[in-house]
């Protein structure tokens, strides 16, 4: 796998997301571990589209910071994008830490899915993925 293609990129966020939607009938075991993994999906989607329009990966999980990166280099971002990204923005930090916060509701969960779904389909619109 090329680390700097952006359809490996989207192979590593289809990962993180099919854990998650593989894992969400169970959600009340695992809520705070789909939101975590919802979020990295996002992160890994936008990756894949700063690579995509010939922008070096930055290292960081900050959502908002992507997107600006993004927007600089031309592409469209909305204030849905934004939303979407504060949405599961934190769970990068704070699935990995028991004191900074308590486990996500249902609705967060699904609230996640649909976040991570949104940053999918928008990278999907950019990039296309050849079905051999």
């Amino acid at each position: 796998m090329n680390p700097e293609a952006p359809i490996t990129w989207l192979a590593k966020g289809d990962r993180d997301f099919a854990l998650v939607q593989d894992m969400s009938p169970n959600w009340g075991s695992y809520p705070d571990l789909i939101c975590y993994h919802c979020q990295q999906a996002a992160e890994k989607y936008l990756k894949a589209l700063l690579l995509h329009v010939g922008k070096p990966i930055k290292r960081t999980h900050d959502l908002e910071e992507i997107l600006d990166l993004l927007s600089a280099a031309g592409l469209t971002v909305s204030a849905e994008h934004f939303n979407n990204a504060l949405k599961i923005n934190d769970y990068a930090i704070i699935a990995h830490y028991p004191s900074l916060s308590h486990d996500p509701s249902e609705a967060d969960v699904f609230e996640a899915l649909g976040s991570a779904e949104y940053f999918r389909a928008f990278a999907l619109s950019f990039i296309k993925i050849k079905n051999d």
